[in-house]
């Protein structure tokens, strides 16, 4: 649905200029001025973002989606283990009104293994404008309730403790590496390459005389969650549930049994706008611009 648009390639966080400044800016910004985070690191390749003049300390990577994701982790939890660490995208531009007031539900809901915001979108797509053609999924509050039109939000923030970090990693390596096959063909390749991941990750359990459950853990909530999300039937509840088995670690869903993963659908579209083209780049006031070459 989005064939007519012309896509932004690159360093988005650069190359979309914000009155005239890097897009990152303005992110960097909002997070200071929502108060609820810091400090503030910039991950991306340093060539790139070095004339970006903002307080945010650099995290040097420049590999696939996964690798970058891996990099950025080890050294924000090198430099503040045990805290939570959170992540957001350099193309979106979130009210900071709108990051105070879900940064405050989540302490108030802390400590969760995993937080993630989903978006409620318009019943009618065109009220969102260029980002009309972005995919919308259904996702019911709870148990008999209607289901409500979501789309993904860009923030998250994570125990990474409590997380199955490599397998994590690995399930980014393989989206990024299929990102431009087919949707068929690219659906065939992930599952293959997170079954052969999970069969690794099983072996190292048998190895560590620990049970090998894994392969079926996953496969089972993922297939169960996933037909449920493409058929719009899936609740909040079940979502969260089967997020929490399959990317939790089991030893630490047995010690804190109390913990959840918490998938809000909150209102809050500027948190849900990523910009990936030159027509949503003018949506949003802004303009395109090669500045990392």
């Amino acid at each position: 649905s989005g064939r007519d648009k012309h896509p932004i390639s690159g360093c988005k966080g650069v190359d979309i200029l914000i009155d005239g400044r890097p897009m990152v800016e303005s992110v960097v910004r909002r997070l200071d001025a929502c108060g609820y985070f810091g400090p503030i690191y910039l991950a991306g390749p340093s060539r790139a973002y070095r004339q970006v003049s903002s307080a945010a300390r650099m995290i040097d990577t420049d590999g696939s989606f996964g690798e970058n994701i891996r990099v950025s982790m080890e050294a924000v939890r090198a430099a503040h283990p045990g805290l939570p660490v959170g992540f957001i995208t350099c193309d979106v531009l979130p009210d900071t009104a709108l990051l105070s007031r879900l940064m405050a539900e989540y302490r108030r809901q802390a400590p969760c293994d995993l937080w993630f915001p989903l978006i409620r979108a318009p019943q009618d797509s065109s009220e969102l404008g260029e980002f009309s053609w972005k995919p919308v999924y259904r996702i019911a509050p709870g148990e008999g309730e209607p289901a409500l039109r979501i789309l993904p939000g860009h923030l998250v923030v994570v125990d990474p403790d409590a997380l199955r970090l490599d397998f994590l990693y690995r399930l980014f390596q393989i989206g990024y590496r299929t990102r431009n096959r087919p949707i068929n063909r690219r659906r065939a390749a992930m599952v293959r390459g997170v079954f052969l991941e999970l069969l690794y990750q099983d072996l190292l359990h048998l190895l560590g005389l620990r049970l090998p459950t894994l392969t079926w853990g996953v496969l089972s909530s993922g297939i169960r969650a996933a037909t449920e999300l493409r058929r719009g039937t899936i609740t909040r509840a079940r979502l969260e549930d089967a997020m929490r088995r399959i990317f939790v670690k089991d030893r630490h869903r047995r010690r804190h049994p109390e913990r959840r993963i918490l998938v809000p659908l909150v209102e809050g579209l500027s948190l849900a706008l990523d910009v990936d083209t030159e027509e949503e780049a003018r949506e949003i006031g802004g303009e395109t611009a090669a500045l990392s070459s």
